[in-house]
């Protein structure tokens, strides 16, 4: 079989229009996510408790109140016991 530029030409236009199709698949096919309702709430969760302060300044301010004053009062066994559980937890 022999092929003339004719030929070659027709073969080269389909090859064209069969990439061209197959660019056209590629563009059309688009990633989707869906979250469901259940991760809408957590995620609505964590943002209002990343809205909470995590140092409470009222607590801070009523011991601080204490300190100053001279009327804070520690209980020495709950230190100790407090300080012997962070000692076994390491």
């Amino acid at each position: 079989m022999k092929i003339n530029n004719i030929q070659a030409g027709k073969i080269n236009q389909y090859y064209k229009q069969m990439q061209q199709k197959q660019t056209e698949k590629k563009q059309t096919k688009d990633d989707t996510t869906q979250i469901s309702a259940k991760a809408k709430e957590i995620m609505t969760a964590r943002a209002e408790l990343k809205k909470i302060p995590q140092i409470r300044e009222e607590k801070v301010a009523a011991l601080k109140e204490k300190v100053q004053s001279g009327n804070y009062q520690v209980d020495s066994k709950k230190l100790a016991a407090k300080i012997l559980n962070n000692v076994e937890q390491v």
